[in-house]
This record gives C-alpha cells, sequence and structure tokens, in this order.
C-alpha cells in the first residue's frame, strides 16, 4: 500500500477511536436532554387584533412603455484607399 492511504487510514482509526472514547468506553449515547415542547408551559392567550379598514387599492398606475433606441449602426468604410496589386 502506498503512504498516503495508510495516513488516510491511521486518521479514520484516530478519528473512530475518539468518538468512542467521546460516547464513553462503554460506546452508549449521551442522555438526550428535554426541549421546551416537553416542559409543561402555560399556552399563551390569543390576543384579538382589532379590525382596520385596509384601503382601498390605487387606481392603475400610468405606466409609459419604455422603447429602447436603435441600435448603434456600424459602418464601415475604408479610409485609406488600399494600393491596387500590380
Amino acid at each position: 500500500m502506498s503512504r498516503m492511504v495508510l495516513i488516510v487510514f491511521a486518521v479514520v482509526v484516530l478519528g473512530a477511536l475518539g468518538g468512542f472514547a467521546a460516547l464513553g468506553v462503554a460506546g452508549r449515547p449521551p442522555v438526550p436532554q428535554p426541549v421546551h415542547h416537553d416542559l409543561p408551559f402555560a399556552a399563551e392567550a390569543v390576543a384579538t387584533t382589532p379590525s382596520v379598514a385596509v384601503p382601498p387599492a390605487p387606481a392603475v398606475p400610468v405606466v409609459t412603455p419604455v422603447v429602447p433606441a436603435a441600435p448603434a449602426q456600424v459602418s464601415i468604410s475604408p479610409t485609406v484607399q488600399a494600393p491596387a496589386h500590380p
């Protein structure tokens, strides 16, 4: 085997051993902690908001179409006359 394969294998094995050491030698997962939905909290009172009149929608906005300018015309014209070939 090449040296790089052995190095990668050693890193993986050391990582696995470190993981087992972090969990404890017995390999049991940590005890789950209670989260907020497991705790008995009183339900919040639902506040009713007074109905507010919604303002009417504005009239249709005036939209002016944007017409793009004509593309630039490229004119190719020789500025210097080329000499005729002999």
